[in-house]
């Protein structure tokens, strides 16, 4: 009984390890979330920018604006698209990143449940045997009260056999 005892330590320990390494992998994770969000939010920052700016140049062309700012125009429209372009790598990487830390959550999620269910299966056991030997301890109380009766009455129905005998 107390190495099924030792081993509950034991699996509860390796239990409480499995969700540390779980909480700290949860965290990489959600880091690595919050810096996909901050590339989106670039992102979508980038497209209002381009919306803008491609409203104000056709703006400009309506009002009879010279064809000489074309120039100006196809330099924004590369810089944003080659802002667009090393926003979209990074955020590629980083999803990558973000799919690897969901794969390690996973598994550490996995590993958790594995240890939480042999601790589980190790502690029924070991309250299976305590069970048997509450009842295995009651029946020798048991045995022992009803020796005790039977003793006390042979030792009574002794004393009195004698006495009626004589009579």
């Amino acid at each position: 009984m107390e190495e099924q005892e030792k081993l509950v330590k034991l699996r509860d320990a390796q239990l409480q390890s499995a969700h540390a390494e779980l909480a700290r992998r949860a965290t990489v994770r959600n880091r690595i979330r919050q810096e996909v969000e901050r590339v989106e939010a670039a992102l979508q920052a980038l497209a209002a920018q381009r919306t803008s700016w491609d409203q104000q140049w056709q703006a400009w062309i309506q009002q009879g604006g010279a064809l000489q700012r074309g120039k100006d125009y196809a330099d924004q429209h590369l810089k944003i698209a080659a802002l667009e372009n090393d926003l979209e790598e990074e955020r590629t990487s980083i999803v990558e990143c973000l799919q690897e830390a969901q794969q390690e959550v996973d598994a550490a999620r996995a590993r958790t449940r594995k240890q939480h269910e042999a601790l589980s299966n190790i502690m029924d056991v070991v309250g299976k045997m305590k069970k048997k030997q509450r009842q295995e301890q009651d029946a020798r109380d048991v045995q022992r009260s009803e020796d005790a009766v039977a003793a006390g009455w042979y030792l009574a129905r002794k004393t009195v056999a004698p006495e009626a005998r004589h009579e």
